[in-house]
């Protein structure tokens, strides 16, 4: 609820993110050679992001430590650390790989003094980082989240998404749900295109793009670095012709669709700018509500009562006496000596096979032989259904019984393919009474909820895979509905469970595992998955209590009263700065929700005895919800309705008198209220908040002039400005187009003119005071445009089409008035190094290596009162106006202002093609 906005630190939340995720492919190789068996890297083609998967936790901090060691030594962008010492890079380093930090580790790198690295520029990619690599963020996409089995793409929704959204199985998207973590959602959204790659249709939008952007070439050249196999004659941008889309399609687009270059510019131009927003509050429910003790009961069904420790404490499970000794009866099932273990080969990389032709190679080489494969473990991702009930039918032999492979269809239809390929339901199939001629698969979606009355000697072989808990694992094998009875299973184990089984019993590789300790395994699996549950379910227990309790004091004498400010105790925070969700937080492990409120409260007592059943569960956050996002929002999902905002009321137009009286005389009123400073103008903005934009007002080379750059009241108000405290004024900022200026003549010449007073105005005045500008022998009107494409030329010397016409005229423009209508109206390069020298002398920004005894700030900012022109660095503020408001959160990275924005140096070279 609330105005939809930006996520902070756009767009540098998903290029940093991608940055780091080119450095774990980089590395991922190394920590293979050194824990062969706990890291999976699965190479697709040459050039394009391995498959990456974690199966240990010494694989993931061997391989964080290596990626955090990189940025410190080298730096990243928006991050200059390498010119740090080096005890701020250790302090830094530990920082980013350490979740539990003293207070004096803290101390160490959040320094409030002038030369701490801990500034507004560097503060929040700081937090990112150690969100991604100390927070878990990164270790539950890699280890815990598996592509096209817990998220993937969803394109049947409607309103459609391009983001990667919960899947409930192997290519079962959840109809709604979406993963409430931001930072999730980049990375897994990334990981996702990177495994699938762009389709045709991507690319071609993605070329639109880049063909209308600044330095294509430079792009370009990312995009084919990670295509080796792509043709000479296509490795530069002009041997691209898009009008020839199926030579394209042939030729071009094969070898970049799994381009890392390509895809990191298609999702931070195409995807992540548009889809990845965010409100400021939210209305929740959960099961909790549903639970809610009612006039009339509610009753529910569950086929399994593991999980009862996560139902809501209104609902109870009823343990039928009849029922109790179900669970030890289906372990006795699985535990008799008919069923076995088979390992799954780990997969030999110079073969051509596939993953899934791999393991039907290894049912049909099982004696006795196997009829049914419950894949309920997903190690079938390549193949559909349907390709992998025709890939195993041509594997059996055709004088076998086998004639026809039953299976599931896309649309959860029962189907069977015969032996000529032939597709038809099995109700209306002459097969539904000649099971016995079929062979069966259920995929992971289908291995529950099915029932298949095949005949009583069938064997099935089960996969396991990461995360199976001992219900799931138990309602896949009970497909068997003659298990202990004649039926039997083998159990297909893949390396990685094996390691986890031998881990867990403390036995060596050499041991062969037996039935009883795969049971043992999905026991453990479903303790983890417990575990990590109940921080969720307390979460949703406390929300309810809260809301109960609200509800309690609004209904009195039998009707319910609520004013607006008791309806929005209702709402929860919807959007977390980054400071709210990794800023470390010590001496603090209680819940935080417990106060003098729940005192009193004897669900909220009982929650917490439960929380505290449950080992290794600490809040260290000030809130439960910000605990939650610390150890459990990777794996939080969350559906919600959007009610979209009214249409924002734009304000009236109008010329004020002392415009027309400056226009006329060149004079301006003192005291006017038609003209303001121009960065006054950004006070709503979000830009607003790190800086005191008042400071751009102190520095002018008139000084009888109002300070500095000046805009008109028109100009400034665009829309009416929202009751609502969270609403900024981001999106209604006015373009930059058409510039007013007093001037005087100059005594260096008849041709040039001085400017005295430099005003934006709106579109409208312009139009209503052409006519008396085009008369007024004291006043210029300029049209104006901030440069933001490198191969056009600056318009900042006023010289195009003024009016009224002067042919030869030069204008002298004082040079911070200039300075200010650039980066007010966010022009992004600059024409050479004399001008950025003068700039970083503006905003007190060090333009070279700093000498010894000058304090330089992380972002360049020079520390020292005598000096700077600021009293804080105004970097930050600069890089929010220029990148979400100005370009609608685009980066800025490779443009002149970008670089110096995120503390890089400039040199001659960066400027040497525009003065050519």
């Amino acid at each position: 609820m609330g105005s939809q906005r930006a996520l902070e630190l756009s767009p540098q939340r998903w290029t940093l993110t991608q940055q780091l995720l080119d450095l774990v492919r980089r590395y991922a190789p190394a920590v293979k050679a050194k824990f062969p068996q706990s890291i999976e890297i699965y190479e697709q083609r040459p050039g394009s992001f391995p498959r990456i998967r974690l199966l240990h936790k010494k694989a993931a901090l061997e391989l964080f430590k290596l990626v955090a060691d990189h940025i410190c030594n080298n730096g990243i962008d928006s991050l200059p650390i390498s010119r740090q010492p080096e005890v701020t890079r250790r302090v830094i380093l530990s920082y980013f790989l350490n979740l539990d930090l003293s207070a004096q580790e803290i101390a160490a790198v959040e320094d409030d003094s002038a030369t701490s690295f801990w500034i507004a520029s560097t503060k929040d990619p700081l937090l990112l980082l150690r969100g991604l690599l100390a927070c878990g963020v990164l270790a539950s996409c890699l280890s815990q989240k598996r592509w096209r089995v817990n998220y993937g793409p969803d394109g049947s929704r409607n309103p459609p998404t391009r983001l990667s959204v919960p899947y409930r199985a192997k290519d079962n998207p959840a109809p709604r749900s979406e993963f409430s973590h931001s930072d999730v959602v980049v990375v897994l959204t990334c990981l996702s295109y990177y495994y699938a790659g762009l389709s045709d249709d991507d690319l071609v939008a993605a070329f639109n793009h880049l063909l209308k952007s600044d330095q294509a070439d430079t792009e370009y050249q990312a995009w084919i670095h990670d295509a080796p196999d792509l043709s000479y004659a296509y490795r530069q941008l002009g041997g691209i012709n898009l009008q020839d889309r199926h030579h394209c399609i042939e030729h071009v687009f094969p070898n970049l669709q799994f381009s890392k270059g390509a895809i990191d510019y298609f999702l931070a131009h195409l995807v992540f700018p548009k889809e990845m927003k965010e409100f400021p509050n939210k209305l929740s429910a959960s099961g909790w509500d549903i639970g809610e003790i009612k006039k009339h009961p509610t009753a529910g069904f569950s086929g399994t009562n593991d999980s009862r420790v996560t139902l809501p404490l209104s609902v109870t499970q009823l343990d039928l006496p009849e029922q109790i000794h179900t669970n030890a009866l289906v372990l006795e099932y699985l535990l008799r000596p008919e069923n076995s273990i088979v390992h799954i080969p780990v997969r030999n990389l110079r073969l051509a096979k596939s993953d899934a032709e791999a393991l039907l190679d290894l049912v049909v080489s099982l004696d006795p032989p196997t009829q049914v494969v419950l894949d309920v473990g997903a190690q079938i991702l390549e193949l559909t259904n349907l390709e992998v009930a025709k890939t195993w039918l041509r594997m059996v032999p055709d004088e076998g019984r086998a004639q026809a492979v039953v299976y599931v269809s896309d649309g959860d239809e029962i189907c069977v393919v015969d032996r000529t390929g032939l597709v038809e339901s099995l109700q209306i199939s002459p097969f539904a009474k000649q099971l016995g001629a079929c062979l069966v698969f259920l995929d992971e979606a289908h291995t529950r909820g099915i029932d298949l009355k095949v005949p009583q000697h069938y064997r099935a072989a089960v996969t396991l895979g990461a995360g199976i808990t001992k219900d799931k694992l138990v309602q896949a094998c009970m497909r068997m509905r003659k298990l202990g009875k004649g039926q039997s299973v083998v159990f297909c184990v893949p390396q990685e469970i094996r390691s986890k089984i031998l881990s867990i019993i403390g036995k060596p590789n050499g041991y062969d595992i037996d039935v009883s300790e795969v049971l043992r395994w999905a026991v453990s699996e479903t303790w983890v998955d417990m575990q990590r549950s109940i921080p969720l379910w307390a979460i949703q227990g406390e929300r309810f209590e809260r809301q109960n309790n609200l509800w309690s004091k609004a209904h009195r004498d039998g009707e319910t009263q609520m004013s607006k400010n008791q309806a929005e105790e209702f709402l929860e925070q919807e959007s977390r700065s980054l400071e709210q969700r990794y800023r470390p937080h010590p001496d603090n492990n209680a819940p935080p929700f417990i106060t003098s409120d729940t005192d009193d409260n004897d669900n909220i007592r009982l929650i917490l005895e439960r929380c505290r059943e449950f080992e290794n569960i600490n809040f260290q956050s000030t809130q439960l919800q910000e605990e939650q996002e610390r150890q459990l929002t990777p794996e939080v999902e969350q559906e919600r309705q959007v009610q979209r905002p009214p249409s924002a009321t734009p304000e009236d137009h109008s010329v004020h008198p002392d415009l027309r009286h400056f226009v006329t005389t060149g004079i301006l009123k003192d005291g006017s209220n038609a003209f303001m400073p121009a960065f006054r103008g950004l006070d709503n903005t979000s830009a607003a908040k790190h800086l005191n934009v008042s400071e751009f007002a102190k520095h002018s080379d008139v000084s009888e002039l109002p300070p500095g750059l000046l805009v008109t009241s028109d100009f400034a108000r665009t829309v009416k400005v929202p009751k609502s405290p969270s609403s900024t004024m981001d999106d209604y900022q006015r373009p930059v187009q058409w510039v007013l200026t007093g001037t005087a003549h100059s005594f260096a010449g008849r041709n040039r003119k001085t400017v005295k007073h430099m005003i934006v105005i709106s579109p409208y005045e312009a139009n209503e005071l052409h006519s008396e500008i085009l008369k007024s022998k004291k006043v210029t009107m300029h049209i104006y445009a901030p440069r933001q494409n490198r191969i056009f030329s600056a318009l900042d010397n006023l010289g195009l089409y003024p009016i009224p016409r002067a042919d030869s005229v030069v204008f002298d423009i004082p040079t911070t008035v200039r300075i200010q209508l650039n980066l007010f109206a966010g022009q992004l390069y600059i024409s050479s190094f004399d001008e950025y020298r003068e700039i970083c002398e503006f905003l007190g920004v060090a333009y070279y290596a700093a000498p010894e005894g000058l304090t330089v700030a992380a972002d360049g900012f020079i520390v020292a009162p005598d000096r700077a022109m600021f009293t804080k660095s105004p970097l930050k503020f600069l890089k929010v106006l220029m990148s979400q408001i100005r370009k609608d959160g685009q980066e800025i990275d490779k443009a002149h202002i970008g670089k110096l924005l995120d503390g890089k140096l400039l040199t001659m070279d960066d400027f040497e093609d525009v003065d050519n």
